[in-house]
């Protein structure tokens, strides 16, 4: 069974899925490989982050505060972490730059007018 009864409630477009009965180890991965492609891209960031920062403090531990023996490890992961966040997130200044721009042809344009639209032939 593989644990496979409490996914029934949050995937309900896969049912056929569950309701075949026991799956054997191939299928279960092939659900897992669905779960994890369904991801979001700031949840895969998250938990690379939370890897990062686990495993850079167990090394820390370990060698006894010892930052030089483990710091090609911990630096170009860093930057892999750094990447990865750039590529989820965006660069800095490009956020300002999408909140700044706006179209100024709306500000030249009249107001339209608002009431019925209707003229006097429709009153007699």
């Amino acid at each position: 069974m593989c644990g496979q009864s409490r996914y029934k409630d949050r995937y309900r477009e896969q049912a056929d899925f569950f309701n075949r009965g026991p799956i054997d180890k191939k299928e279960w991965r092939e659900f897992q490989r669905y779960k994890r492609r369904q991801e979001s891209p700031e949840s895969k960031f998250y938990k690379h982050l939370t890897w990062y920062i686990a495993i850079m403090g167990f090394f820390l531990y370990k060698n006894h505060g010892n930052v030089f023996s483990f710091f090609p490890i911990a630096f170009f992961w860093g930057i892999g972490v750094a990447i990865h966040y750039f590529s989820v997130f965006g660069w800095p200044n490009e956020q300002k730059a999408d909140n700044l721009v706006q179209d100024d042809d709306d500000m030249d344009d009249e107001p339209e007018a608002k009431g019925p639209n209707w003229s006097d032939k429709d009153l007699v």
